[in-house]
Formats: structure tokens, sequence, C-alpha cells
């Protein structure tokens, strides 16, 4: 989430994406300080395959961000101050006097409405409940860092046990810990009344607005019509046929379309040379160069009701291959696209290494992530980059979050064991039985007090007991095999020894018998290094528009740092 002063969540559904578009247009178009905030669409989808957001289909639910909006402190770190709204708002005012109301005595502010409608049904047909409280979570200006608000994470959001009701009515909350907004700030289209309320400044068509055909001639429509047409206006400027600009297609994907759009004004071919033979020909090899491998037995994306891997989706959108299954894919010469390290991904990955089949593995990024995991690594035919070093700007580096740090003496040694899967790809022992190794051949070298850290679950990493935390207790140095804990360890200042495939290993240590003075890299190899690696982990976006491809198969371009070169400079 990027540090913009202000920013807005925005239900999102299916059925309203117009509605959606033009609240975020009218944000912006009353805004004086456009640059100053960003409005973010809670898409269900995407927070899924983010793995945010993971609930059973809410039968009950009038919108899908029925339960999504509560997850608006989680996404902002628990920082700062946010406002969550429907989707079916329009701002008549600039939303920074809204911010301007936040009172940091309370965890969440909203317009506290007594509204009890009398209609059984709402919009598209859906059914109006009743329930104390209603309408007050459809607007909410959230204090993100507010310690009440600490105990809406994910988790709970995501708990079978816990209803909409518990959420809707800020069951988390004490009714102190809930400030009162004016009703300006939602302004219930049919239910206030000017005359008597004033004059609104959000309006919420609460009951159904003009982008449903029965509700074309509700109140205010006329406002809500013509934020539409100049919303249109603005789209028609800025995308009037230029596909170029449009980043979830690659350039073949492109071409693809205009080939289509060519054929549909032109079926005879007498002009733009783009018969239906070519478009299919294009189509049918546009999936034959790289396909994704569907673990079969590993990460249970199908339990959060996800069709397919999204991260595997998304990088197969990027590179114009096809999605697919290790079963399907064996006896190809495709390239593949690996996830994970069970099920149908371990088979696949040692066929290839056995064969010297090309692939890609994806992961967890190597730095910059938080509680959202939100930067992915793909390496090629290894599952941690182990190339040189590329000469590379560090502004990638830098806006990912590195900051050099002096390295720092300590006194124990920590120990990183790896995990089972990975033993067992690379064909070495149980962690419990390379641990016992590890000792005893420190034991060789150094009586330094040794400390044993085992993987915690990803929750326990990113709230309580983070590598960066557990590296500050004294520590010398840490010993590692795969684990990207030694990326963490030279970034916080500490030395790294690792033993087996690493992406520190180009920088790191690589023996146990230099553990007392183990190396230790310099502020221009850790500033060269970590702008390297910068260039092998991608965000979401990055890996569906094709930048991941594009990057990962240019390196062979680019020049080898040199340090002697930058000693010199």
């Amino acid at each position: 989430m990027s540090d913009v002063k202000f920013k807005i969540f925005v239900g999102w559904d299916s059925r309203e994406a117009i509605a959606y578009q033009v609240c975020k247009h009218s944000i912006f178009k009353n805004s004086k300080h456009g640059y100053d905030i960003e409005v973010i669409p809670l898409i269900q989808d995407e927070l899924r395959a983010q793995e945010l957001y993971w609930r059973d289909e809410d039968k009950l639910g009038s919108t899908e961000f029925t339960f999504t909006r509560f997850l608006v402190p989680e996404l902002c770190n628990f920082k700062g101050w946010a406002v969550f709204c429907d989707c079916d708002f329009l701002f008549n005012t600039d939303i920074e006097k809204l911010f301007r109301l936040a009172d940091p005595r309370y965890a969440l502010m909203c317009v506290q409405h007594d509204y009890n409608p009398d209609n059984a049904v709402k919009m598209d047909g859906k059914v109006q409940h009743q329930y104390p409280r209603k309408n007050w979570s459809s607007m909410m200006l959230f204090n993100c860092e507010h310690p009440s608000n600490k105990k809406l994470t994910k988790e709970l959001v995501n708990n079978p046990d816990i209803d909409g009701k518990y959420l809707h009515r800020f069951s988390w909350l004490d009714d102190k810990e809930i400030g009162k907004l004016p009703v300006h700030w939602n302004w219930l289209v049919g239910w206030y009344d000017q005359s008597k309320d004033g004059k609104p400044k959000a309006l919420h068509y609460t009951e159904g607005g003009p982008w449903f055909k029965e509700y074309e001639r509700c109140e205010y429509a006329v406002d809500w019509l013509l934020m539409e047409k100049d919303y249109n206006k603005t789209v028609t400027k800025e995308k009037r046929w230029k596909l170029n600009e449009f980043d979830e297609f690659t350039q073949e994907k492109q071409e693809l379309i205009r080939d289509v759009l060519h054929y549909s004004i032109d079926p005879e071919n007498n002009y733009y040379n783009a018969n239906l033979k070519t478009i299919e020909e294009k189509v049918k090899n546009m999936g034959e160069k790289i396909a994704a491998i569907d673990s079969e037995g590993g990460i249970s994306y199908a339990s959060k009701g996800l069709t397919y891997d999204p991260y595997l989706a998304d990088f197969v959108h990027g590179t114009g291959g096809k999605l697919s299954s290790w079963s399907k894919e064996e006896n190809t010469d495709n390239a593949l696209v690996i996830r994970g390290l069970g099920g149908g991904s371990r088979k696949a990955i040692q066929h290839c290494w056995k064969t010297n089949r090309t692939f890609y593995a994806i992961d967890t990024g190597y730095f910059g992530n938080g509680k959202i995991k939100k930067i992915h690594r793909v390496t090629k035919n290894a599952l941690q980059y182990l190339g040189p070093i590329y000469e590379r700007d560090g502004d990638r580096a830098r806006h990912m979050g590195y900051r050099f740090k002096k390295f720092r003496p300590g006194t124990k040694i920590l120990l990183v064991p790896p995990s089972n899967k990975v033993m067992e790809i690379f064909g070495q022992p149980s962690p419990e039985v390379w641990v016992e190794n590890v000792k005893r051949e420190l034991a060789k070298y150094t009586d330094r007090p040794i400390e044993v850290r085992l993987k915690p679950t990803r929750t326990e990493r990113v709230n309580n007991q983070s590598m960066q935390s557990a590296l500050q207790n004294d520590v010398h140095c840490i010993v590692t095999y795969n684990s990207i804990a030694a990326v963490e360890a030279l970034m916080e200042g500490k030395p790294a020894i690792v033993l087996g495939q690493n992406a520190a290993s180009v920088i790191a240590e690589t023996k146990l018998e230099n553990v007392n003075n183990p190396r230790i890299p310099n502020r221009d190899e850790m500033d060269a290094y970590m702008a390297n690696l910068a260039y092998q982990q991608f965000t979401i976006q990055e890996l569906r528009n094709g930048t991941a491809w594009r990057l990962l198969n240019e390196s062979g371009e680019l020049p080898i740092w040199d340090p002697d070169k930058e000693q010199e400079s």
C-alpha cells in the first residue's frame, strides 16, 4: 500500500462496476489535491488471490463487499486513517474535509442513522435486511491504529463463526469508541430532506441508483447521470483506441485484439489482412510456449473458493501462455510455471532438473512484504536466483523497502533450518538431522551459543515473531540452507552463512569454518546486490501485465556489476 495522505477504500461489486467508477471519479473531480488521494476498490477475487479473504460465499449478503470492508485496517497495516464507502456513493465536495473530522479518541466514526426502510427489497431484487445500526457501516472513517481495531484482523473477518451482525454492528468496539459524523457525509437518498437536514456532501443511493433501470428516476438521479457523463468523456479522451495503454494486455494480445477488430469491419480481408485463419493461428500459438502447472495436491487454493492458483494464472496471463497441469504437460516440451513444492510441483521440478527442461518457479518475494504478501519472486530453472549481479538502478530496491544498515556485532548464532519439503526436493536429510549435523560441525570452530529458530506460521511472522525482531536479539550471524532469511539478515546488518542453493550465496559466507569471521559485504556490494535482487521479484500487476516476463528474459543483455569499477568511480 502506498504512503499517500488519504486512502479511500470503495466496495466493488460485479453488478455495479459503473457505480464504482463514477464514485471514484466524483472523489477526484472534487479534490483540490488529487495526488494526495488513493482510491482502492475492494475486489473480492483479488483479495482471495492475495489470501486476505477466504470466507465461503455469503448467501445473505446483498453485495460482494459485505465482509471485505472490514479488512481496511489490515490493508493499511493498522496505521493512519482511512475511509470506506459503498460503491453507490457520489461525492459533491472535497473528501479531504471528511478526514479533517477524524478524532483520535474514536476507533471508528460514521453517520449514525436511524434507518428502518419499509420496502422488502432494494437494488436489483436483493433482500432488504433489517437490523440495528443499519447503514452505519456503509461509510466508515477508520482510525486504523486505534488499539481496539487491532482485533479486526483478516483472521477475525474470515472466521465463519463471526457473522454479519457482529461486524456491521461494530461489536468489536465499545459504544464510546464509535464517533458520530454529520448526516451530510452519508446522505441516504430518499430518506433525508434538504429542507430540514441540510445539504448532502456525499449522496448514498442505498436502495438503488440510476444505473439500475427501475431507479433511473430516483431522487438526485441527475447528479449521478451528470457525473457519469463526465466520467465517460474522460475515459473516451484518454483511451480512444489506444490499446497499447492497457497494462492488462501483453503486446501479443494487443495485436490479436487489433486483428479481431479489423476482421469485424473487414471480414473479406480487403484492407487489413486480418483473416479468420490468421486469428485462429495466433490464438493457437499463444498458449504453446509456456504452461502453468496446477500443483495437484500441493497449494490448496480451491479451499479458498478459487478456480486455479491465482499467481500462476497472473504470470501466464503476462506471458501469453496457458493454464494446465503436470499430468497434461509431462510429455510436452513447453516451459513450465510452477508454484510450491508439494504434489505435482515437486515431480515437475525434479523432472525439469533431470532433463534440463526450462521452468519458472514462483514463491514469496525476497524482501518488501509486510502483512500483505504483495511481492513474489520468479526464478528461472531454480528455486531462488543464483545468477550474477547485474548493473541495475537502485530505485526499485528502495521503493520495495531496502535501506542499507551497518553491520553490527553480536554473540549468538541463529540456526534457521529449512522445511521438510525443501530438504526432500534437494535430497537432504530431515530438518532435525540437518540441525544436529550443523551443530556438530560448528562445535569444531566456535563455542558461541546456538539458538534454533523453527519457521513460524506466516501470521506469527508478520505480527510478533518476525525475522527482523529475532535478528536484533544479540545475533552474531545466521546459518541456513536455502531460506530467504539470509537476505533478511544481510538487510538487518547481520552476516549470513548459507549451505545450499540460496539467492544470498553470491554475497554471503558459504563455509562454516569461517563462522567467527564470516564474509561481511560492504555498502557498495549490498547496494548492487539488492538493486539486482529487486528485479527478480514482482508485484501481482507486474506478473499479470508481462513486466515480470520481460525483466526475467532481458538479463542476458545487461552488463554484470564490476566492484572494481564501482570503487574507481
